[in-house]
């Protein structure tokens, strides 16, 4: 890692030193230091003069993050300060990505049609009215061919704002860059035709992933369309309307083998705006959805096992509830029999209590008799048996 972070930033070194003496050469032959575009309203965050340049193979860009002066922000054009080498037509990338670095827009721009040869200039790129929320960023990815076309965008290292940023086009990674300002420039107005794309639905099926979304505007939509990108190929995809919701639908096999998840990008179109929200996509998730379907089959499997077994235990629940009906009543009868006879019982012991109470005063009668009697000499003693002399 880090002999690739020292060739990188040796790349770097030579590529803006490569750039100061090409700006220095462009200055002779312009005789101008400044160069300013037209007078049209613009966001900017650099002086319009340029000190060095940048430039980088790709997927290596530069980056500009942006906040507009109003919530909804139309972003009609976008004004890149620098220049290039042409040998042979080629195109550089453009893009527009949301605060949360979220792709927006982006196109392929010819070289040779916003940029003279070997020319210190303003190149306007037109944009298609794209609509953005809050902070949104601009990306540049230029090219740097050692013998062919290059591509270079100037720098203005006396204002800097902490706004620019170098970006990884395949990594979707980006990092400061503390070099100074990037000289990119957005013109555009406050949106007062919206148009908003927002999310409803997403059904996974055997063939095909199904996509269903709506379009909010504030003015009729013109256009409606779903574009797949796969690595490097780009294809449209279906998109009907139904009861209210856009359905854009995207074959599954397209999405086999791919090292990285595809993107859809969703496009809504009115007269004077365009709103777009990107969709990564991945062969897991085709994988993820059959193994979550075989998983339903299995759980439904042992779903229909335990109703069975349910229905067998609900029945000999029955059978057991019987048994305990049966048991509870003869319960009760043995019960309503042992209170009868703990009532029998409690009779007799009370008999058996006042026959003992009788007894006791009976025997205590017949002592007290006995001793008045014995007083009253009505019984004498018998004399012992036996002989003996008067």
């Amino acid at each position: 890692m880090e002999s690739k972070a020292k060739i990188r930033g040796g790349v770097k070194s030579a590529a803006q030193t490569a750039g100061g003496i090409a700006l220095l050469t462009l200055l002779m032959l312009a005789q101008a230091s400044c160069v300013y575009p037209d007078s049209s309203p613009s966001l900017r965050y650099d002086d319009g003069g340029a000190e060095c340049f940048w430039s980088d193979y790709y997927p290596n860009g530069i980056a500009v993050k942006f906040t507009p002066p109003a919530l909804k922000w139309r972003i009609t054009a976008i004004l890149i300060y620098g220049f290039a080498v042409i040998k042979g037509e080629k195109s550089f990338i453009v893009e527009v990505r949301d605060g949360g670095f979220n792709l927006v827009f982006k196109a392929s721009i010819p070289i040779s049609s916003h940029f003279k040869n070997a020319t210190l200039d303003w190149a306007k790129v037109p944009l298609p009215s794209i609509v953005v929320k809050d902070n949104f960023y601009i990306c540049i990815y230029p090219m740097l061919e050692p013998n062919g076309t290059q591509l270079w965008t100037a720098i203005d290292n006396d204002t800097i704002s902490d706004r620019s940023f170098l970006v990884d086009c395949y990594r979707q990674e980006m990092r400061k860059y503390d070099e100074g300002n990037a000289m990119i420039r957005v013109e555009g107005e406050e949106a007062v035709d919206f148009v908003e794309i927002v999310p409803d639905s997403i059904f996974v099926e055997e063939g095909a992933l199904r996509i269903l979304f709506r379009v909010i505007a504030t003015s009729n939509v013109t256009e409606v369309s779903a574009v797949l990108q796969a690595g490097s190929l780009t294809e449209d995809c279906e998109v009907i309307y139904k009861e209210g919701l856009h359905e854009a639908t995207v074959d599954w096999p397209r999405l086999f083998g791919l090292k990285e998840p595809a993107r859809l990008t969703l496009r809504a179109k009115t007269l004077n705006s365009t709103a777009t929200l990107a969709i990564k996509l991945g062969e897991n998730l085709f994988s993820e959805h059959l193994r979550l379907k075989d998983e339903n089959r299995f759980l439904r499997a042992m779903l229909n096992n335990s109703r069975l077994e349910r229905e067998t235990l609900e029945r000999a629940l029955q059978g057991k509830e019987t048994d305990i009906t049966i048991m509870k009543a003869s319960l009760e009868a043995h019960e309503r029999k042992w209170l009868k006879e703990v009532e029998v019982t409690e009779k007799l012991t009370r008999e058996l209590n006042v026959i003992k109470l009788l007894a006791g005063f009976l025997g205590l009668s017949m002592a007290l008799l006995f001793t008045i009697l014995l007083r009253r000499g009505l019984i004498q003693a018998r004399p012992p048996r036996g002989g003996g002399g008067r």
